[in-house]
């Protein structure tokens, strides 16, 4: 006849097992839906930013196919934003302000982040400054900042304009 083994305690060290498992699964899924939620309002950050980007863009294009203006006055009124930002504004027609602008977006968008910046250079096709008796084409290249978790996120777009109109 064979002796029976001693099963005393076996039941609490299948619990203990269990509860490990369970901890480290638990602690897995946490990390994948946090990582989610991040990588989520990343996306929809960057997003709105080449989104906004785009506006300005398009806001810049706007302002150089205004009627009253030539190629000469456009290049003329934008030379200056080869050296530092500027920015499109258009509280009482489109005109070009030195500096950068902010955008608040709704909370659901922007979630925790801060303002956005919007911003555009200009510079000649080469890279150099604008000439406006010369050019013929300019580079604008639109910038959109926000700072998200003490890190700095940017969503960038240019184009080359053309006199394409001949005023």
């Amino acid at each position: 006849m064979r002796k029976k083994l001693d099963q005393r305690g076996m039941g609490l060290i299948e619990v203990i097992a269990a509860l490990g498992i369970s901890v480290v699964v638990i602690t897995s899924l946490v990390s994948l839906s946090v990582f989610t939620i991040r990588s989520s309002l990343t996306s929809n950050l960057l997003l709105e930013g080449t989104r906004i980007a785009n506006t300005e863009l398009e806001l810049v294009r706007a302002y150089r196919d205004q009627p009253a203006l030539s190629w000469f006055q456009f290049l003329t009124n934008i030379s200056s934003c080869d050296t530092g930002p500027c920015n499109i504004s258009t509280s009482g027609g489109l005109s070009v302000g030195s500096g950068s602008k902010t955008h608040k977006g709704s909370d659901d968008t922007l979630g925790t982040a801060d303002d956005l910046v919007i911003s555009f250079r200009a510079n000649n096709t080469s890279g150099g400054n604008i000439a406006p008796d010369t050019d013929t084409a300019v580079r604008i290249s639109v910038e959109v900042k926000w700072m998200i978790g003490g890190n700095a996120k940017y969503a960038r777009l240019y184009t080359d304009l053309t006199n394409w109109a001949d005023k």
